[in-house]
C-alpha cells in the first residue's frame, strides 16, 4: 500500500512538470509572433511613411506644372494681344482665317465649288453635261475692328460651251462699326427678295426658282453703287441702295441709276420660341435697263439651267429709256426641321420700241414661287436663320466613319413664270413662249456643313409649244446632281 502515495506522487511530479515545459513553449511561441507582427507593422509603417514622401513630391512636382502651364497661358495671352503679327494665329470655321490676336486685322479665305451633272428631255434642245455651275476662291480681309475688304473671283462663269474667262464676283469695302446700318462700297449683290439675298451655296434647290434666276435685267445679281444696311433691332433687318442697274462687271453709260431696298422681319424674335422662324419682307427698286446700246433684252431660262424660253429683245431705241420698277412680297414659316417658303416678284417695264419714236409699250412680269422642306434628321432651320435669310445647316452628328450620316433634306417647289403682257412682241418668235410653271423636287445629303450632294429633278411646262433645233415640245424635264464643297 505504501508504493501507490510514491507512485502518485511521482505522476504528479511528471504532470506538473510537463505542464510546465508546455507553457514555456507555448509562451515562447506568443512572444515570437508578437515579435514578428511587430515588425511587420513597422515594416507597413515604413511603407506608409515612404508612400507619403512620394505623394508630397508628386504633389509638389504636379503643382511646379500647374504654375509652368497657368504662366505659359498668360505669357501667350499676352503675347497674343500685343503681338506685332508673329506669331499668326489659325483656325478653320467654315472658313479658313489668320490673325494676331489684337483685333487690328483679320484674314478669312473662302471658296467653293459646285460640280454639276445635267441631263435633259428632249435632249434636241440641250446637251447632257459635266458642268462646273460655280468655282470660287476670294477673301475677306477686316482691319481696325470698323473695317472689311472682300474681294472674290469667278473661275467657272460659262455655261454654253465657250472658255470661261475669270470675273470678279464680290470687290467691296464695308464699314461696320454700327451693326444697324452698315456701309458697303463696291461691287456687290443688292438684297431683292429672299432667295437672292441668300448664298447660292445654301439655296433649297441646285437653282432657283422661275421667279429669281432671271439674272439682272429682271432681278437683282451683282451691280456697283453704295448700300447701307444692318440689324437695328434683333427682329428687323434691312437694307438700301443705289446702284448702277448694270449687272455684274459694268459701269455705267448714263446718269440715272438704280434704288432700291428690302425691309424683313422675324416675329419669331418675339418669343421664346428658339425653334420658330416668322419670317416676312418686301423688297421695292426703280430704275431703268438701258446699261448697253447692243443688249436691251428680258430672258428667263427653264429652272434647270436648261433651254432659253423667254427673250425680247431691243425694248428701247435711241431716243428713249425703258423704266423698270419692281415689287416683291416674301414669307417663310419654319417650326423645327420643316419650312415653308414663298415669294412674289411683279416687274414692270414702261418705254418705246421701234425705230423712230417707236412704240410706246406698259408691261407687266408676274413671277411667284412656294416651296416645302423638311430635314429628315431632325435639324432645326432656325438655327440657320440670321440677318433676314437661311444659311448653313449644321448637322447633329456629321457623315464619319463611326456612327454618323449628317442630315438628309427633302424638298418641293411650284414657281410660276407670267410675262404675257408681251405676247404680241412675241407672236412672231416660235422659240418663245410667254408663260411657264415649272414643278422641282429635290434630295440633299449634307455631310458636314460644308458638303453636300443634291439630286434635283425639274419639269417645266410652257403654254405653248416651243421649236428649237428642229424639235417641238411643250415642256422641259431636267435632272440635275451637285456634288458641292464650300468653306
Amino acid at each position: 500500500m505504501k508504493k501507490y502515495p510514491q507512485f502518485a506522487t511521482s505522476v504528479i511530479a511528471l504532470a506538473v512538470s510537463a505542464t510546465f515545459s508546455l507553457n514555456s513553449h507555448a509562451q515562447d511561441d506568443a512572444e515570437t509572433r508578437i515579435r514578428e507582427l511587430e515588425n511587420k507593422v513597422q515594416l507597413l509603417i515604413q511603407q506608409r511613411a515612404d508612400q507619403d514622401k512620394q505623394i508630397d513630391l508628386l504633389t509638389k512636382e504636379l503643382v511646379g506644372i500647374g504654375n509652368q502651364v497657368s504662366q505659359s497661358k498668360i505669357a501667350k495671352s499676352e503675347e497674343k494681344g500685343g503681338s506685332k503679327g508673329s506669331p499668326i494665329y489659325g483656325a478653320f470655321k467654315d472658313g479658313l482665317t489668320f490673325e494676331d490676336g489684337t483685333g487690328n486685322w483679320k484674314l478669312q479665305l473662302n471658296g467653293r465649288v459646285q460640280a454639276d451633272y445635267r441631263h435633259f428631255s428632249p435632249d434636241d434642245w440641250k446637251s447632257d453635261t459635266f458642268s462646273i455651275r460655280r468655282a470660287r476662291l476670294g477673301g475677306t480681309f477686316s482691319f481696325l475692328k470698323d473695317f472689311a475688304v472682300r474681294v472674290e473671283g469667278e473661275y467657272a462663269n460659262t455655261n454654253d460651251g465657250s472658255k470661261g474667262t475669270t470675273a470678279l464676283t464680290y470687290g467691296y469695302l464695308d464699314f461696320t462699326r454700327w451693326s444697324g446700318a452698315k456701309i458697303r462700297a463696291g461691287q456687290f449683290k443688292p438684297f431683292f427678295g429672299l432667295e437672292r439675298a441668300q448664298s447660292t451655296n445654301f439655296t433649297d434647290f441646285s437653282e432657283l426658282s422661275l421667279a429669281t434666276n432671271n439674272g439682272s435685267v429682271f432681278n437683282s445679281t451683282y451691280d456697283r453703287g453704295l448700300m447701307v444696311f444692318g440689324d437695328p433691332l434683333p427682329w428687323l433687318n434691312y437694307n438700301t441702295y443705289i446702284v448702277n442697274g448694270t449687272g455684274q462687271n459694268n459701269d455705267d453709260v448714263k446718269d440715272s441709276k438704280d434704288i432700291g431696298a428690302r425691309v424683313n422681319v422675324n416675329l419669331a424674335k418675339l418669343t421664346d420660341d428658339k425653334k420658330l422662324v416668322l419670317h416676312a419682307g418686301t423688297s421695292v427698286s426703280r430704275g431703268s435697263i438701258d446699261f448697253s446700246s447692243a443688249t436691251k433684252s428680258i430672258k428667263q431660262a427653264t429652272e434647270g439651267n436648261g433651254v432659253e424660253f423667254f427673250n425680247v429683245s431691243r425694248l428701247i431705241n435711241a431716243t428713249s429709256t425703258t423704266d423698270r420698277s419692281r415689287f416683291g412680297l416674301e414669307g417663310a414659316v419654319a417650326y423645327g426641321p420643316v419650312k415653308l417658303q414663298s415669294e412674289y416678284i411683279k416687274a414692270n417695264f414702261e418705254g418705246r420700241q421701234g425705230a423712230g419714236l417707236g412704240t410706246a409699250f406698259d408691261h407687266d412680269i408676274k413671277v411667284w414661287y412656294a416651296d416645302m422642306n423638311w430635314l429628315l434628321t431632325g435639324e432645326f432651320y432656325a438655327d440657320a436663320y440670321k440677318s433676314g435669310g437661311f444659311g448653313r445647316i449644321h448637322p447633329k452628328n456629321n457623315f464619319d466613319d463611326k456612327a454618323g450620316w449628317g442630315a438628309f433634306e427633302l424638298g418641293l417647289r411650284y414657281s410660276k413664270f407670267d410675262a404675257s403682257d408681251f405676247d404680241a412682241i412675241l407672236a412672231s418668235h416660235t422659240a418663245n413662249v410667254s408663260e411657264a410653271d415649272a414643278w422641282t423636287a429635290g434630295a440633299k445629303w449634307i455631310f458636314n456643313p460644308n458638303a453636300r450632294l443634291a439630286l434635283n429633278y425639274v419639269q417645266t411646262n410652257f403654254n405653248d409649244d416651243i421649236v428649237m433645233n428642229g424639235k417641238r415640245d411643250d415642256k422641259e424635264q431636267a435632272v440635275t446632281l451637285r456634288a458641292q464643297y464650300d468653306f
